[in-house]
């Protein structure tokens, strides 16, 4: 009977109740990091069309607020 757990090659996934080294954390931690402004840049482009006329009307009316502000300091 063989109590060793099976070695994994390096495309084959631990075991469940292996305990990751930590490479293998460091490997996992970029990935996601990787794929968190993957998805980041994505929803930036879907968004920028949308957003950029508002943005643009909002900094209009902010700069009209400074301007009779500036007036009424005077």
């Amino acid at each position: 009977m063989n109590a060793l757990p099976k070695k994994f090659g390096p495309d084959e996934p631990p075991g469940v109740n292996t305990i990751p080294t930590w490479r293998q954390l460091a490997e996992r931690f970029r990935d996601l990091v990787k794929d968190f402004l993957k998805e980041g840049k994505e929803l930036e482009r879907e968004l920028e069309p949308k957003l950029l006329p508002a943005l643009k009307r909002f900094r209009l009316e902010i700069e009209k607020l400074i301007a009779k502000l500036e007036q009424r300091a005077k």
